[in-house]
């Protein structure tokens, strides 16, 4: 709070206005938002809060809204001041210069368990989501992938997927691609994930909700994997591509990093489906990791904005990036190495630690890495931690035993939130 008060005085500062009674409405604007009325007493000679919204231009407004936390609960209980105010932070060119400038935050994670809850909130009150608002469509189906305010459902046949929107509660109900529908393989399912993700140019993702999207179904078949793209535009699935490879597909979660889409194979490999060429390979991953148990390797993105991984190898975080060197060569270069146990709790590290791939349950694991960002979730016996790869924080965010895979969903208030996400 006391950052945001600065920035704010700081701005009316720069102006060429009265300062007095406009910094005073002001502060009395920042504690009606964040409910610290009992900081700033206003006082009879200044204007009244009532008065704000003439007193104030609108490009200046605009400004201060624009320094406010990127988190939607924020946003929408600004919206809901006055008729005026809802216009000027509904306004698309708003929105579009807001999130140009600030990191979509993350509002909770998703889980496929059937012994936690399905949606986990992060933060707390009042600057959360109600977890009531993310209850699944249906408890009985599966999630895939959570991008761009939207989520990714599968039925429990793999007949049909839902994207769905719990921002603004839009549904699309989708029918199986042809090509990896059961009915057509047998009676038998193959090995599949999918991703959902905006037709746009994916750079500003608080229009995400507004933009016909596109959802890739990758499944493998005797040794070759398969890619079909579904367009909402079209209303159709085009099988795209194929390709050979070593091992199946993995259940976890796709990354997007440079229109690029990855998915884990079961084994040593990672699936790459380029979608402005529709290209479909593998690629191998660092040898290192080739023993290390298979759910703590995770694609991440690189500090360059490319293709990176994490491993924990014993209580060591290992930091990949997928490089070309000087002489056009393509390879893995580790990065970094960060030692767990230096902050973690001591009963983590006094857990018995393996190089068992087939051991179920290491004593630290990775259950899932934020797209868009350098946040890293990982188990324990004590509880889930998050771990900010490149300032190295560390923060207890569960006491529960979360042990499931995660999918981390992060969303941008786009007007049309319904009031019940922020818990109003």
């Amino acid at each position: 709070m006391v950052h945001i008060m600065t920035s704010i005085a700081n701005f009316v500062a720069l102006l060429a206005l009265p300062k007095g009674p406009i910094l005073s409405v002001i502060k009395e604007l920042v504690s009606y938002i964040f409910g610290l009325g009992f900081l700033f007493k206003p006082r009879p000679p200044c204007p009244s809060f009532s008065t704000l919204p003439s007193l104030v231009p609108d490009d200046v407004l605009i400004e201060i809204f624009l320094r406010l936390p990127s988190h939607p609960t924020c946003l929408l209980r600004v919206s809901l001041v006055c008729k005026h105010w809802h216009f000027l932070i509904t306004n698309r060119e708003f929105i579009s210069r807001f999130y140009a400038s600030h990191r979509t935050p993350l509002l909770g994670l998703f889980t496929n368990s059937t012994s936690i809850p399905r949606f986990l909130t992060i933060g707390n009150p009042p600057d959360c989501v109600a977890a009531t608002a993310f209850s699944l469509p249906d408890p009985c189906w599966q999630v895939l992938c959570c991008r761009h305010n939207r989520v990714l459902l599968v039925s429990t046949t793999w007949r049909e997927l839902l994207v769905w929107n719990p921002m603004n509660g839009n549904k699309h109900l989708i029918q199986a691609a042809p090509s990896a529908d059961p009915r057509y393989n047998y009676g038998r399912v193959p090995e599949s994930n999918a991703a959902v993700l905006c037709a746009g140019s994916h750079t500003e993702h608080g229009e995400c909700h507004t933009s016909d999207f596109f959802v890739v179904w990758a499944f493998t078949c005797i040794r070759y994997a398969y890619a079909c793209i579904y367009s909402s535009q079209d209303g159709r699935w085009d099988l795209m591509a194929s390709t050979p490879i070593p091992s199946e597909l993995d259940s976890r979660p796709s990354i997007l990093l440079r229109d690029i889409l990855y998915w884990l194979l079961k084994s040593k490999y990672i699936l790459a489906f380029e979608m402005a060429t529709h290209r479909l390979y593998h690629i191998e991953c660092p040898p290192d990791t080739h023993d290390v148990y298979r759910r703590n390797v995770h694609i991440m993105r690189s500090e360059d904005g490319g293709l990176g991984l994490a491993a924990v190898i014993k209580f060591n975080m290992h930091i990949w990036s997928w490089e070309i060197d000087d002489e056009g060569v393509t390879g893995w270069v580790l990065c970094k190495i960060i030692e767990l146990d230096k902050f973690l709790p001591k009963e983590v590290s006094s857990f018995p630690c393996t190089h068992d791939h087939l051991a179920r349950r290491p004593p630290v694991r990775i259950l899932c890495v934020v797209e868009d960002d350098d946040l890293v979730f990982v188990w324990t016996k004590v509880g889930v931690f998050t771990v900010q790869l490149n300032s190295i924080k560390f923060e207890k965010v569960f006491d529960a035993d979360v042990c499931a895979t995660l999918y981390p969903y992060t969303g941008s208030y786009t007007g049309l939130c319904i009031t019940g996400v922020a818990g109003c």
